[in-house]
């Protein structure tokens, strides 16, 4: 079939249809229902796969409304206060009529409490919070009974009161551990620190107290550390580092200052070092302050090489959280980041620490390091520059820069100190380059605003009458203080980072550079007239404005000769302030011939200024 025939049977299929739309004849179309869906079998509802330790996983804790939480919490709490006063009461009743002896009345009390808690151990499965409490008031109510044994009827000596407290209070570490409730950590802590204060005070030998306490520590800080309850970890730190500043300022024994020591240096590591990995700043705090205060107190009798072991021990957490830290101050402001980098508080500590080291150096031998000033910070520098140098460690690095640069401001005298810093600045300047590194051109501009600071602010004010002008050791400390600011700004300061940085820090420099030799040669200009003339005031002040004008018609011409704006910017109002000093100082306070000498200068220098300007604007117009 040919496609002129297909048209034409499509137009009378066409024709035919319309005919029947006009006639009425054709059949009503029923739109045809849609198809039923066919229903799908529910899903089988599949158990949550275990966790990996083998068990589900912990429902989410259901909130509580006012009723509930009164009901809940604030009933079981006042349950277990009225147990354990009813105890305390019962004990007393007891006493005072006569009822039992004080023996049955202490071991009855005791099982009470070993009822009650196996008790809160059975119903804990069912009542979490319900079945801990119990736990806790059992603990306190036999806490309760050996006090009364040893204190109220004192049938049992302290020592083995104390012994029973331990136990006990190791026990409820164990269920806590157990249950994983750190408020019974808690309290097993407080009864086990607190049991000596409690059942002998003031009195017991104080070197078996601190075996006591550290051993209650290592025990409870392990519980408190592996189940990660950092209330618990506050409470031990709190209660081992007060404990212990009590039994230290109380004893003066060598043999209890060594044990002292030790007890400060294994206290001030184990919760610095959890501190620091768990970042809790309390634990940390109390660790790092409180060690190194019982180190300073048994350093006042024991001031042998077991003092500088255990700075190097107390430190080592901090050093091991540098090594694996790339930066120097935190970058984060969230209070508990995991991972290496600083915190503000861990970024101090890493920073005083140094400080305590090269106190514990210097006890090592104080009449040597006292006649040699600086040589314990010199010292600690060159570790903590190793350290920094060889491999890229910011922090180590800037420690040791900041040490070497204030061992030599301690220990040479005058102006060799300048010179030492100058060094030191060209040295961290130039190991960028060496090494590929970028931080040691900021120890570098520190290490030169230090030797600027020890040249005006320490050799200015001693500085002798007769030392001569220009070519005297203070001015030429200051030159070469110049040129160091020229070399790092003229390219041993290393160009890295953000643009806008590098810019500010170089213009910064080029201005140090030229401050420093504006008011460097002013000085000593007034320096020679002073030393050589007979009328240092009138030649003085002319030699000084003439030296204005040339040094800002100096910068005007290297302002255009290197197209820098900046500094033709600085040329000109250097220009500006001689001008204002010749119309105010010089027309005043000159001499008629000086006075002259003055005006023809400032005139000269602004018309060869202008002229420059004037010049350039004519090199840049264009052609006609």
């Amino acid at each position: 079939m040919t496609p002129d025939e297909r048209l034409e049977q499509l137009e009378r299929r066409v024709a035919t249809l319309e005919a029947l739309l006009r006639q009425g004849a054709g059949p009503p179309i029923r739109p045809q229902p849609a198809p039923r869906p066919v229903p799908r079998p529910a899903p089988i509802p599949v158990p949550p796969p275990p966790s990996p330790g083998g068990t589900a996983p912990a429902p989410r804790p259901r909130t509580l409304d006012t009723e509930n939480w009164i009901g809940e919490r604030g009933l079981l709490a006042v349950g277990v206060v009225a147990l354990i006063l009813a105890a305390g009461y019962l004990l007393k009743l007891s006493f005072d009529r006569g009822w039992v002896s004080p023996v049955m009345r202490c071991i009855g009390g005791a099982i009470a409490g070993g009822v009650v808690g196996a008790l809160g151990w059975r119903l804990e499965g069912r009542y979490r919070t319900y079945g801990a409490a119990l736990v806790g008031c059992g603990a306190a109510i036999i806490y309760l009974a050996v006090w009364a044994a040893v204190r109220q009827y004192q049938f049992v000596p302290p020592t083995s009161g104390i012994v029973a407290l331990a136990i006990v209070s190791l026990a409820l570490a164990l269920i806590a551990y157990t249950l994983d409730v750190e408020a019974l950590g808690a309290t097993a802590a407080v009864g086990a620190f607190f049991a000596p204060i409690f059942l002998s005070p003031g009195r017991g030998n104080a070197s078996i107290l601190l075996v006591y306490l550290a051993f209650m520590a290592a025990t409870m800080g392990l519980v408190a550390a592996r189940r990660r309850w950092r209330l618990a970890a506050l409470v031990i730190a709190a209660s081992y580092f007060g404990l212990g500043w009590t039994i230290g300022t109380l004893t003066t024994g060598g043999a209890t200052a060594s044990l002292l020591l030790l007890y400060a240096v294994a206290g001030g590591t184990a919760g610095l070092a959890l501190g620091l990995r768990e970042r809790w700043w309390e634990v940390r705090a109390l660790s790092f302050w409180g060690g190194w205060a019982l180190m300073a107190s048994a350093s006042e009798t024991r001031a042998g090489p077991a003092l500088l072991a255990g700075a190097v021990i107390m430190s080592a957490p901090l050093w091991w959280h540098g090594l694996r830290s790339p930066a120097i101050w935190p970058r984060r402001t969230t209070r508990f980041y995991r991972g290496a980098e600083w915190s503000l508080g861990e970024a101090v500590y890493f920073f005083v620490t140094p400080l305590f080291l090269a106190w514990a150096l210097r006890l090592q031998a104080p009449v040597r390091f006292d006649a040699q000033r600086g040589l314990a910070a010199a010292l600690v520098g060159a570790g903590y520059v190793l350290a920094g140098y060889g491999r890229p460690r910011p922090a180590f690095a800037l420690v040791g820069a900041s040490a070497l640069a204030i061992a030599a401001w301690l220990h040479w005298p005058g102006l060799t100190a300048v010179w030492v810093l100058a060094a030191l600045a060209l040295l961290w300047a130039a190991l960028d380059h060496a090494l590929r590194r970028t931080d040691g051109r900021w120890y570098a501009l520190g290490t030169l605003a230090a030797a600027l600071l020890h040249l005006v602010g320490h050799d200015g004010a001693l500085r002798a009458a007769a030392d001569p002008a220009f070519v005297g050791g203070w001015a030429l400390a200051l030159w070469l203080l110049a040129a160091v600011a020229a070399a790092l700004a003229g390219g041993l300061w290393r160009r890295a980072g953000r643009p806008d940085d590098v810019r500010v820090v170089c213009a910064t420099l080029w201005f140090t550079v030229g401050a420093l030799v504006l008011f460097g040669v002013t000085g000593e200009i007034r320096r020679h007239f002073l030393l050589h003339s007979t009328a240092p005031g009138l030649a003085g002040g002319l030699a000084v404005s003439a030296w204005w004008l040339v040094f800002a018609t100096a910068l005007v011409v290297l302002g255009f000769r290197r197209d820098v704006r900046p500094v033709r910017q600085f040329g000109l109002a250097v220009a500006g302030l001689a001008g204002l000093k010749v119309l105010t100082v010089d027309l005043r306070s000159l001499d008629a011939l000086y006075r002259v000498g003055s005006v023809f200068i400032l005139g000269l220098a602004s018309l060869l200024v202008a002229y420059l300007y004037h010049r350039q604007a004519r090199g840049s117009a264009p052609g006609p």
